[in-house]
Parts: structure tokens; sequence; C-alpha cells
């Protein structure tokens, strides 16, 4: 007997022990929780209380707002755009606001908004580069090299850029053909290789025929759907073989759709097959 009182006596002891150190360790994690909790409430007042006072502060006014990489816009469009007061303050302007308010100008491809500590708001506006002139409905509309329509043009409007004929809408607009048709006139507008193609006055795109081309100097070359440049340098040889046989006068229709040859056809004359013992042989 007196050893079964003596261990309930261990045990009652080591479960009052138990309870004494849960406990203890429940009023540790508490107080640990609590300062936790107080030091978050300290650290989010003195941030609200910061932030507060540096919205309110003069010294982060708007006193300067810069605009950079204009060329068709004015400064006085794009600012009337942003809508950005003097009196306001820097770190409270919202910068993705300003940048859609400037972006409803259809000049503008993109525009960063940034700011320069401590009163100055930078804007980079990226604008649209024509290319083309594209007429559609008896409307002329300006063109970028991603096949953007992007301005009506008015009376007042002086420009001169190739004309793109052949687009009847919007389903056709950013088809490859149109596409790969911009990128080459940006080649062409870029590159000192095609001097004997003279100045690109029109450009007709066709879902069935492909690429048409009429320039200044007299050419009227049909290039197919693909592969318009490695066409027109096999084109230069033979503007140079027809000039050398003295063929090359007037207005020249060269179709260079097929890869396999090149036929020549002098316009506003009879149809005829011009052959010689040497050289090639061209259909005039």
């Amino acid at each position: 007997m007196i050893g079964k009182l003596k261990r309930k006596k261990t045990e009652l002891k080591i479960k009052q022990n138990r309870v004494r150190r849960r406990f203890t360790d429940m009023s540790g994690d508490f107080l640990g929780a609590a300062g936790l909790l107080f030091a978050a409430a300290v650290l989010c007042s003195l941030f609200i209380y910061t932030y507060a006072y540096l919205l309110s502060s003069p010294y982060f006014h708007v006193r300067e707002v810069s605009v950079r990489g204009l060329k068709e816009l004015t400064e006085k469009e794009v600012l009337t755009a942003a809508d950005i007061k003097l009196a306001q303050n820097l770190l409270a302007v919202n910068t993705d606001a300003v940048t859609r308010r400037i972006r409803v100008n259809t000049w503008v491809e993109d525009v960063y908004v940034g700011r320069e500590l401590p009163g100055k708001l930078v804007m980079e506006v990226k604008e649209r580069t024509p290319l083309a002139l594209v007429k559609m409905s008896g409307e002329f509309y300006l063109m970028d090299v991603k096949g953007f329509i992007f301005k009506r043009l008015g009376k007042n409007d002086e420009v001169d850029f190739p004309v793109i004929t052949g687009i009847s809408g919007k389903n056709h607009i950013q088809t490859p053909l149109l596409l790969n048709t911009l990128n080459l006139l940006k080649v062409l507008s870029e590159s000192s290789e095609y001097p004997y193609l003279g100045m690109i006055s029109e450009m007709n795109v066709d879902d069935l025929f492909g690429l048409s081309v009429i320039s200044d100097n007299g050419l009227y070359l049909k290039l197919g759907s693909e592969g318009f440049e490695e066409k027109l340098k096999k084109l230069k040889p033979v503007l140079d073989d027809l000039e050398n046989r003295g063929l090359k006068t007037g207005y020249l229709c060269v179709d260079l759709s097929d890869n396999s040859k090149a036929t020549v056809k002098r316009k506003n004359v009879p149809e005829k097959t011009e052959q010689s013992g040497k050289g090639r042989h061209y259909l005039i």
C-alpha cells in the first residue's frame, strides 16, 4: 500500500510539473506574439505618419515637368493630356494613370513616366514613325512600320510617303503580305543598295497576285507574295543587260514573281519578242 501511495504522489507531481511547463510555454508564446503585434503596430503607425508627412511636405511638390522624345507632338499637347498640376505632390502622382492619358493620342506608341526626387516628373515619349500612306474608302491614313493606322490625313497635312493600295478594310490590316511589304519599304528607305529603283511612289497588295511596286523612274514591278529583297537583287543585272542592249527606254513592267525568270514588258508599245545571238533574252 505504501508503495502504491508513493507512486501516485510521484505521478501527481509529474503531472503538476508538466502542467506548469505547458503554462510557462504558453505564457512565453503569448508574450512573444503580443510583442510582435505591438512592434508591428508601432512600425505601421510610424510608416503611416512618415508617408503622410512626405505627402504633405512642400519639399516634394512638383516643381518641374520634363517631356522628352517629341518630334511631331508638342510639349503643350503632352502636358495637357497628362493633366499634372505643379502644386501636386510628386509621390502622390499616379504614373499609370498619367501614362494611360498620354497614350490616348494615336501618335504615341509608348511612354515612360518617372520621378526624379525631390520635385521633377519626367515623361519619355516614343512617337510612332510614319512609313507609308494607306488609301481606304477614298481617304488617306498614316501607317507605321508595324501596320498600325494612327492618323487620317487632313487637307492641310503635307506628307511625302509611298501610297499603299489594295487594303479594303480592317480585315486586311497586319496580314503577312502587308507586314512583309512594310518591312521591304523600311529596308528600301534605309538602304543605299537599290538606287536603280528610284523613289517608290505606290505599292499595291493583292491577296491573289501579291505585291506590285511603282517607282518614279518608270518601273512597274510584280514581286509575288514573298522573297521581295532577293527578287530586287536579281533586278539589277536585268536592267543593266537591257541598258547595254539599248532596250531600257520608256516605262518597263518587270515581272519577278517567278523566281526562275524575269519577264520584261515595255509599256505603251505593242508587245513583241526581241532576240539576239548573244546575252540573255527578255520578253519586251
